[in-house]
């Protein structure tokens, strides 16, 4: 059986998957057909029912629930993890949050939006002005000389103070202290009808995912190599403080804490969408 399987080009994914990617491991009756996109295309194409096994933001899960059932591996939740609001502006408004000015959000469907939201909806009478850009597009529009503010994810938390730019608030620091929970990123989601068609497949899909996470620990060279390809230009150190931040023991199995903190956060999503 055949599964086409749609992922970010990040190190912390290509990680994940690398002993399904290159050939270090298999699944018994399986054959995955990997393609790479970014976050909020994955989300996008979730909601069409586009691919059998993808990952998507938890934020996105409300969007295509009828479709595709969340795993309990292979996804990117914990501490320390979150988006960041960051800020170009100059003197002594640099780092100080502005909720008139409009906010670069990469990707409406994406666990960013919702963090940003949750911050600044507590106390706040109307929804924010966002423009919705790639998380590449947005960086570069951060770097320009134009002022603006910005919610950055991935390897950008490790690059944007050496870049110039200014932190005006971690917002998965905000949601840890305000919940208690790690924060819950991403996802990997399998097409409920597969399981339907074949009983058991999720169990074997999910103990392909935590072979191949141990193919990569024990082979991190060959690993690396391939997260060197699909992430191109990234400098060694950084894709390496990626895989180590986004790559954790919620990613092998996502247990009874992580799988509290996806529950409150997915109430907490309803809740808000309720009300604006």
């Amino acid at each position: 059986m055949k599964l086409r399987a749609a992922i970010s080009p990040c190190p912390n994914d290509v990680f994940i998957f690398a002993g399904l990617i290159g050939g270090g491991t298999s699944a018994p009756g399986l054959e995955f057909e990997f393609a790479f996109h970014d976050l909020e295309t994955l989300n996008r194409d979730a909601q069409a029912g586009a691919w059998d096994l993808a990952k998507i933001s938890y934020a996105n899960h409300a969007y295509c629930a009828e479709e595709y059932r969340l795993l309990g591996c292979g996804g990117a939740l914990g501490r320390g993890c979150g988006p960041l609001l960051l800020s170009n502006r100059k003197g002594a408004e640099a780092a100080r949050w502005n909720p008139e000015e409009a906010v670069l959000v990469p990707g409406k469907h994406t666990t960013a939006n919702f963090l940003l939201d949750f911050y600044a909806r507590e106390g706040s009478a109307a929804p924010l002005r966002k423009i919705f850009l790639p998380f590449d597009e947005l960086y570069r529009r951060l770097l320009g000389p134009e002022p603006c503010q910005g919610v950055v994810i991935h390897e950008m938390r490790f690059t944007f103070a050496a870049d110039g730019l200014h932190l005006v608030r971690d917002l998965g620091e905000f949601w840890e202290k305000a919940t208690g929970y790690p924060i819950p990123l991403g996802a990997v989601a399998l097409r409920k009808g597969l399981e339907t068609a074949r009983p058991g497949l999720g169990e074997t899909v999910e103990a392909a995912i935590r072979d191949s996470l141990a193919w990569s620990y024990a082979y991190p060279e060959a690993a690396l190599e391939l997260c060197r390809f699909h992430s191109q230009s990234m400098a060694d150190e950084v894709l390496k403080a990626h895989i180590d931040l986004y790559v954790n023991s919620f990613t092998r199995d996502i247990g009874p804490e992580g799988q509290s903190a996806v529950d409150f956060f997915l109430a907490q999503q309803r809740r808000f969408e309720s009300n604006f």
